[in-house]
């Protein structure tokens, strides 16, 4: 049943990853910007969804397989950065294939530490607010503010 569930996150994160492409060919073909942006992207959900499933228990390990496993590992490819840094040496265009390689691994490592904070402090504000509400006294936000 878990290889239902990675194909089925697989499916969609194929998607996007093919649309995430095809919105970045406008800047041209010289550079792999849809390949970048998917990386450093689902790097930042991967980071997010780690949040979520173990820090804060709310993800099933059905979902774990859909979302990271399937969705993150279908939509970010290392297998196309590397075949396009080849294709940047091949083409002699040095200096752009060390930018790609060492903005792609450092914008992934970043995208995947704002992901983690972003899921972090989503439930931060979250447990506030609740937290926040559960200490009022009953009735005393409701009306004119006053107590």
């Amino acid at each position: 049943m878990e290889f239902f569930w990675v194909g089925l996150g697989g499916f969609f994160g194929a998607l996007a990853r093919y649309g995430v492409g095809e919105v970045f060919r406008f800047l041209g073909s010289g550079f792999p910007y849809g390949t970048m942006a998917a990386n450093i992207t689902g790097s930042f959900l991967l980071g997010f969804i780690q949040v979520l499933a173990l820090e804060r228990f709310l993800l099933s390990p059905r979902l774990r397989l859909l979302l990271g496993v399937g969705f993150c590992g279908a939509y970010t490819t290392f297998s196309t950065f590397t075949k396009e840094t080849f294709k940047l040496i091949h083409s002699r265009l040095l200096f752009e294939a060390l930018f790609y390689v060492g903005g792609t691994v450092i914008l992934c490592l970043l995208g995947a530490w704002l992901g983690v904070v972003a899921g972090r402090v989503l439930f931060a504000l979250e447990s506030r607010e609740l937290a926040g509400k559960l200490s009022q006294t009953p009735g005393e936000n409701f009306g004119n503010g006053e107590k």
